[in-house]
């Protein structure tokens, strides 16, 4: 992997991030815009392909009030082909409300391939591995 130019670094953290800010904000039609067309989205044994599924997926996740909280990401590595696409492992943290309290919920690794599109750095495919407790 060779090194990617500082603006397309900052492009690339900022996508991850408005991610974050979207699903917290309830904004998931924005969450969606963030994905190529053919976007993959992949959570234990469910899978996502292309807005329509990811929309729904996002809906029956993230749609009420009550799913959402706070999405943390956190340690982002990046590789890039030295074209168009980054891949990218980013540590996060899903804080939920426990009462009136933020607490955390679920921890683990996106795995991203973030795309080039038309100048603009989308989500091709992202990978959620939740951390397991070991043994």
């Amino acid at each position: 992997m060779t090194d990617l130019a500082i603006e397309d670094q900052f492009a690339v953290r900022a996508t991850l991030a408005r991610y974050c800010h979207r699903c917290d904000d309830g904004d998931l039609t924005g969450v969606v815009a963030l994905f190529t067309s053919d976007g993959v989205f992949v959570h234990g044994d469910r899978t996502a392909r292309g807005e329509v599924e990811l929309l729904e997926l996002f809906q029956s996740t993230q749609g009420r009030p009550s799913q959402r909280g706070k999405h943390v990401t956190v340690n982002p590595v990046l590789e890039s082909d030295g074209r168009d696409l980054v891949r990218v492992a980013a540590d996060f943290v899903f804080l939920r409300f426990a009462g009136d309290r933020l607490v955390p919920a679920i921890t683990g690794r996106y795995r991203d391939e973030i795309v080039r599109v038309d100048g603009a750095w989308r989500i091709a495919r992202r990978e959620v591995h939740t951390m397991e407790k070991p043994g």
